[in-house]
């Protein structure tokens, strides 16, 4: 069945629970252990017993919709443990169009399918530019006739550029873009002509090719074209070779900071090119302004992403590349948010923070 509270391993529901929440997976996916479940879900629905609110786990699939739909309309909130992927006998759209439902009922989603791709989503970078986090100079493209409109421009300034598309992992489709010595010749009026040769290097593995203006931006009609397409413009943050700092964070409490420095000569701070991983507490004098700033950040995060009426996410990372220093001190800014599945199966420790938080979306979190 698609409600899942037998399970051995999960602690009896409470006699009069504070309140419901259900945990949603799918069957199948590389992130479920032997037992079918992802390794922090038992301990999650364990973690909100423990603190008198009932929670089970329960599969989704279009069979079971209606089981489903029963279980969470008649929650105060969900969790949404479903890491992006095809799942047999899923359709992604239905999922979401019952759990947006559920959202508009008054069931607090954590993360509803919106929060996860407005938050997720490069132009969440545009949308921010205005709080401590954000780079002003940001600019969003859905189509190639504003690519075609903007881009010759922002090259105009004689900025390093970097190019993010939306889709894709792994630093595929990020490109730093410069103009060739020389070029500059090419630029009039404020915006370069079509022929002027970039100088191009793309994270996924740091190689670098040379194309015209011209050449350059029809290559990238492959990430404007489709669900999703577009693609953000920003000034390259040319301090990124010394490795992004990623916040972890449980609601709005920062858990730990993890800075990914780059291999010699690299921008990616994947592991899969090599970076190198190492762990701060969130209260590290390295990063006070950081933490300062982000703090002050966090109570109109969600509301510049146009989805102030949710909560934050339950466990979300952002990441941060530094900036020109301020007062001797770093100053970071925003290169990414996540908060499609991030797990706490290393740290099943935290799963009594990610229950305090769930109960605190569920019990306070009222419409703005």
């Amino acid at each position: 069945t698609a409600i899942m509270s037998s399970l051995p391993q999960l602690k009896p529901q409470p006699a009069n629970p504070k309140g419901k929440i259900t945990l949603i997976e799918c069957r199948g996916g590389s992130d479920k252990k032997a037992d079918g479940h992802r390794g922090d879900t038992i301990p999650i629905c364990n973690a909100l017993i423990e603190q008198g609110w009932a929670c089970a786990p329960i599969y989704y699939s279009d069979v079971e919709y209606k089981a489903v739909e029963r279980e969470v309309m008649s929650s105060k909130g969900y969790i949404l443990r479903v890491n992006p992927g095809k799942y047999e006998g899923v359709t992604q759209s239905k999922l979401d169009g019952l759990l947006m439902e559920a959202v508009k009922r008054g069931v607090k989603g954590m993360s509803s399918p919106l929060s996860i791709r407005k938050m997720g989503a490069k132009d969440a970078l545009v949308k921010i530019n205005n709080l401590r986090c954000g780079i002003p100079d940001t600019a969003a493209y859905y189509d190639m006739k504003e690519l075609k409109a903007g881009f010759p421009k922002t090259m105009a300034t004689g900025d390093v550029r970097v190019l993010k598309q939306n889709r894709g992992s792994q630093g595929e489709g990020i490109w730093v873009c410069s103009l060739k010595k020389g070029e500059e010749r090419k630029i009039s009026n404020g915006t370069c002509s079509l022929d002027t040769v970039l100088k191009l290097q793309e994270a996924v593995d740091n190689h670098v090719e040379e194309k015209t203006i011209g050449e350059f931006m029809n290559f990238c009609k492959i990430y404007l074209d489709g669900a999703g397409g577009q693609l953000v413009d920003q000034k390259f943050l040319p301090r990124i070779v010394e490795g992004e700092v990623r916040v972890f964070m449980i609601g709005d409490t920062p858990i730990e900071l993890i800075h990914k420095k780059p291999a010699e000569g690299g921008i990616s701070a994947t592991m899969k090119s090599g970076a190198k991983y190492v762990r701060y507490p969130p209260d590290d004098a390295k990063f006070e302004l950081l933490m300062r700033c982000f703090k002050e950040d966090l109570p109109k995060l969600m509301k510049a992403l146009d989805i102030g009426d949710e909560p934050l996410p339950l466990i979300w990372t952002a990441d941060f590349i530094p900036g020109p220093k301020k007062d001797g001190k770093d100053t970071f800014f925003v290169g990414e948010f996540n908060c499609s599945c991030v797990g706490i199966t290393k740290q099943l420790n935290l799963a009594g923070l990610v229950a305090k938080a769930a109960i605190k979306a569920c019990s306070t979190f009222s419409k703005l």
